[in-house]
C-alpha cells in the first residue's frame, strides 16, 4: 500500500541518493493505445501498460463504451473492440484532460455521450472551447458549460468530414482528439492549426499510435495541417509502451539535485526532446545507455534557459532543479502548461515562493532565480491536484534544510503511483503528517 493514500507527507532533506529507479510506463502513449484498441474490431494487446489514474480513467471509460478489457498480467492489457461504441453513455474522464479530449473526438460519431467529472475544482474548471467549436463545425451537436466546461454532451448523428481548424496554443490534445475522430468518419478529414502548435511531441505520439492501428494520418511538412483519408479504419494491433516522460524527467532531476549515483532504467525516452542535453548543459554528469541513464548528482549547477515546447512535461522538474543553480533560468514558450491539471506557471510559482525560491512569471514564461544554498523549507506546500507539482516540490524538499510538507500528495498517482516508494528505495525519507 503506497503513501499516495495520505493527505499530507513530509519529504525530508536527503544527503545522498543511491540505487536504481524505474519510471512507470507512459501515461500519454498508454491512454492513446487503450482508446485505439477499443475502437478497433477484434483483439489488441498492450504491453507495459501504465497503472496511473489517468490511464485507469481511460480504461474505465472504454469499458463503459462497450470494449472488453482484461489484465492477463499487471502490466499487460488485452482489449477486445466491437468496432462500434455504445450510444447514450455517461463517461467519467477522472481528472485527465487528455482522456477527456481524446474521448470527445472518439465519441463524436455517437448519439448522446455525456462527460462528467467529480474533479470540479480541477478538470471541471478547464475550458474546452476549442474542441467544442471544432466539433460543431463538423456537425456535432454539443451542449456544454461556459467556455466549453464540463459537463459536456455530444450528439454525432450529423457528424461529417471536411476541413476544420483547431487552435492549439493552449493544448495539442484537441488536435489529437480530432485525429482519432478522423479514423471513424466515412469522409476525409483535414485538420488545420491556424496559429501555433505549442506541444508537438504528444502529437507525434498520437500519430505513431494511430498508424500502428491502421489509421493513416498525413501531416504537412510544416506540421500545421493533417489529412485523414476516408478509407482508413482502426485495426487490431500489438502495442508496447515506453516510459512516462513526466516521471522520467522528475527522476532525472531528483537525482541531479543532491549527491547521488542513481540509475534511471527505462523502456525508451518519449517526448523528452532536449532534456538530457539541457541537464548536461547545467553541469549534471550523465552516462546514457540504451535502456538506462546513470545520474551522478550533487555537483555545481549552472543556470540555463529551456524552450518548454520541446518537452512540456519536463518544465516543472527542470525549473525545480534550476532553483539550485547559481543564477537565473528562464523557461519560455510554455503558455500551454497553464491549462493542465492546474496553472503550472502561476500555481507552481506560488508554491516555489512559499518554499523560499525566488521566481517570476510572464504569460509565456517562468523565471527562476536560483541559489546553490537551497531553501530553508519547514513549510507546507500544495499539490494543486497535479502530479507534476508533487514531484517538483519533492525535489525542492530534498535539497532544503528542513524539508517540505506536501498537501494532497495522492495526486502523484495520476502518472506515478509508486513515486514515494521509489524515492525511499534510493534513499529519500518520507513521513506521514496527521
Amino acid at each position: 500500500m503506497g503513501f499516495v493514500q495520505y493527505k499530507a507527507l513530509h519529504i525530508h532533506p536527503a544527503g545522498e541518493l543511491k540505487g536504481a529507479a524505474n519510471p512507470p510506463a507512459s501515461k500519454s502513449c498508454s491512454a492513446r493505445a487503450v482508446l485505439a484498441a477499443a475502437l478497433a474490431p477484434g483483439r489488441s494487446e498492450i504491453d507495459n501498460i501504465a497503472g496511473s489514474q489517468n490511464v485507469r480513467a481511460m480504461i474505465d471509460s472504454c469499458r463503459a463504451l462497450g470494449a472488453g478489457i482484461d489484465f492477463p498480467a499487471p502490466d499487460r492489457l488485452v482489449v477486445t473492440g466491437s468496432g462500434r461504441q455504445q450510444d447514450g453513455v455517461t463517461v467519467n474522464p477522472g481528472n485527465s484532460g487528455v482522456v477527456l479530449r481524446l474521448l470527445m473526438g472518439a465519441t463524436a460519431v455517437l448519439r448522446r455521450t455525456t462527460f462528467m467529472t467529480p474533479f470540479s475544482a480541477s478538470l471541471g474548471r478547464r475550458s474546452n472551447s476549442e474542441m467544442v467549436d471544432a466539433l460543431r463545425t463538423l456537425g456535432v451537436e454539443v451542449t456544454a458549460g461556459a467556455e466549453g466546461r464540463l459537463p459536456i454532451t455530444l450528439d454525432g448523428r450529423r457528424v461529417h468530414g471536411g476541413d476544420v481548424s483547431i487552435n492549439s496554443r493552449r493544448s495539442s490534445q484537441y488536435l489529437s482528439g480530432l485525429l482519432f475522430l478522423g479514423g471513424l468518419l466515412d469522409e476525409p478529414l483535414t485538420v488545420r492549426v491556424p496559429d501555433e502548435l505549442k506541444a508537438p511531441a504528444p502529437v507525434h505520439t498520437t500519430l505513431a499510435v494511430l498508424r500502428a492501428t491502421g489509421v493513416d494520418v498525413v501531416p504537412a511538412d510544416d506540421f500545421m495541417s493533417f489529412a485523414v483519408a476516408a478509407d482508413t479504419r482502426f485495426e487490431a494491433a500489438h502495442h508496447r509502451i515506453g516510459s512516462d516522460p513526466a516521471s522520467t524527467a522528475a527522476l532525472l532531476a531528483l537525482a541531479a539535485a543532491v549527491d547521488s549515483t542513481v540509475d534511471i532504467d527505462h523502456h525508451g525516452l518519449e517526448e523528452l526532446d532536449g532534456v538530457l542535453e539541457h541537464l548536461l548543459g547545467m553541469g549534471v554528469a550523465l552516462d546514457v545507455g540504451e535502456r538506462s541513464v546513470r545520474v551522478r548528482g550533487g555537483g555545481t549547477l549552472r543556470p540555463l534557459d529551456f524552450d518548454g515546447a520541446k518537452a512540456p512535461d519536463a518544465v516543472l522538474p527542470l525549473a525545480a532543479l534550476a532553483a539550485h543553480a547559481d543564477g537565473t533560468s528562464r523557461f519560455h514558450n510554455i503558455e500551454h502548461i497553464r491549462y493542465k491539471e492546474c496553472d503550472r506557471i502561476s500555481d507552481f510559482r506560488r508554491e516555489l515562493e512559499r518554499a523560499g525560491v525566488a521566481a517570476e512569471e510572464k504569460q509565456d514564461e517562468l523565471i527562476v532565480h536560483g541559489s546553490s544554498k537551497g531553501v530553508r523549507g519547514g513549510v507546507a506546500v500544495d499539490s494543486h491536484y497535479d502530479h507534476a507539482v508533487v514531484m517538483a516540490m519533492s525535489l525542492i524538499a530534498l535539497r532544503s534544510r528542513e524539508g517540505l510538507t506536501v498537501n494532497d500528495p495522492q495526486y502523484v498517482a495520476q502518472t506515478f503511483p509508486d513515486f514515494f516508494e521509489q524515492l525511499q528505495r534510493i534513499g529519500g525519507r518520507v513521513t506521514v503528517q496527521s
